[in-house]
């Protein structure tokens, strides 16, 4: 955000302001936070690798398995359409610690009925999409009140921890599912559980007094029409409402609220163009993926096996994340997202000729490698530019836009496999990369997006 705006307090304002520590460790509020995030990863990851295992275990139909995983995410992102506004209205911490509870009761349950052998497909199904709308309606919660813990400067390296975060759970998470599937099915749902626990109990700790509810409203009837659409058109950051306005304030529907956040993110084409390109490189990436899963599953490759494929992208990804913490701060934007869509295509492409299993191995490595570093200028870009009050809400939308292809990636996978066979079914999505390849090349919005030192100077 503009110094200007962050410069200004009210009361409406987040009491406690982001600690300004030469070390994010030293800060003992991103210990906590850093904790509850890094445990609901890491059952994130273990209940993850195992709904593909169950799914075709109870039904033997990779049609079937990717049809749920579909609707998963469908479940998961329609939610997230409405999260980033329940976000942005609520306490985030509560929210935080709600999405923990349900995650350790969902799959607790799941857990206890396999464990039973009561488990039947349609039951499975019923929890997993559940599961996942909870997940979408307060997921976000989590990474919303970063803002308020950490100055915006140090984003970038939070972000590059993050990642390195993930990539080590993806390293480990994904073998250790698999051993822990192949010793009981039920084990990597209990695991699950009991990770979400740990999320909600450091969750709990956080000492952050928020006054989210109070950031976003603001007393409409004072402001003119015309002065609101001219604020929203030339200014990336919102600027705080001073005390009288404050007092004044008239508390906002949620509808009101949910399209004001759609407006801002509609109104800032940098923005809607990164969404272009995160969209096709998603889509791309998740549908070989899904491919790569959904034919290992049907040709009975055994778990640990199954898991290893995500242990080498993981690994590909650490060595990226390792490369991002060093690199990042100097990194134009622009061209890193040419070489992240060259890249995507051109390390994936060995598959379109072979499924091998060390084919498929050697191209996860390599294709997770340049990620985290993209991932950590995105995002901190765009943390930087929108204000506090509508960082739920902006996530959320432009998450939408960035995934809305992926959500059918699992199904239509799963339906082409049968049909056309893995080298036909990969071509298809290496084409959407193709594609996307083309556009990031021909956009100068996104050729022309500038490295950190020069945020201030860009526009959103």
């Amino acid at each position: 955000m503009p110094e200007s705006s962050q410069a200004q307090t009210a009361p409406h304002r987040e009491r406690t302001s982001p600690q300004r520590s030469e070390s994010l460790w030293g800060n003992p509020t991103y210990r906590q936070w850093f904790t509850a995030d890094t445990a609901s990863t890491i059952g994130a990851a273990m209940r993850g690798f195992a709904i593909s295992l169950i799914a075709f275990s109870l039904t033997q139909s990779v049609v079937l398995a990717g049809w749920l995983a579909t609707f998963s995410q469908i479940a998961t992102h329609v939610s997230d359409v409405f999260g980033g506004t329940v976000v942005d209205r609520h306490n985030r911490k509560g929210l935080i610690i709600a999405n923990a509870v349900f995650g350790t009761l969902l799959w607790g349950t799941v857990f206890v009925l396999i464990a039973l052998h009561a488990i039947a497909f349609p039951i499975f199904a019923i929890v997993t999409v559940a599961a996942s709308a909870v997940n979408g309606l307060l997921a976000n919660a989590t990474n919303a009140m970063l803002r308020t813990i950490i100055p915006t400067r140090e984003y970038p390296k939070a972000q590059s921890l993050n990642q390195g975060r993930d990539s080590v759970v993806s390293i480990a998470g994904s073998p250790l599912g698999g051993v822990l599937y192949a010793v009981a099915p039920w084990l990597p749902f209990a695991v699950a559980s009991l990770m979400y626990a740990i999320s909600g109990v450091s969750a709990a700790q956080l000492r952050v007094d928020e006054h989210v509810r109070d950031m976003v409203t603001t007393d409409r009837k004072s402001k003119r029409p015309d002065t609101a659409s001219q604020a929203d058109c030339t200014s990336d950051a919102a600027v705080a409402p001073d005390a009288d306005a404050t007092a004044e304030s008239a508390h906002t529907s949620f509808f009101e609220d949910f399209i004001e956040g759609w407006r801002w993110t509609l109104r800032r084409h940098t923005l809607l163009a990164i969404c272009v390109i995160a969209a096709l490189v998603n889509f791309g990436l998740n549908g070989v993926f899904a491919a790569v899963n959904l034919q290992l599953v049907s040709t009975h490759v055994d778990s640990v096996r199954l898991g290893f494929v995500n242990t080498v992208m993981g690994v590909g990804m650490l060595i990226g994340a390792v490369i991002a913490a060093r690199v990042c701060e100097r990194v134009h934007m622009g061209t890193g997202l040419v070489v992240l869509s060259v890249t995507s295509l051109l390390t994936l492409l060995p598959m379109l000729f072979s499924n091998d299993y060390l084919v498929i191995l050697a191209s996860s490595l390599i294709v997770g490698l340049p990620i985290p570093t993209i991932n950590s200028l995105l995002m901190g870009f765009v943390f930087a530019k929108v204000p506090s009050e509508m960082q739920g809400r902006v996530e959320s939308a432009s998450g939408m836009l960035s995934m809305i292809p992926t959500l059918f990636c699992s199904a239509l996978a799963g339906s082409l496999l049968p049909r056309i066979g893995f080298g036909a079914t990969i071509g298809l999505f290496l084409a959407v990369l193709a594609v996307n390849v083309v556009i990031a090349l021909l956009m100068p919005s996104i050729r022309s997006l500038p490295a950190a030192d020069h945020w201030d100077d860009a526009s959103l």
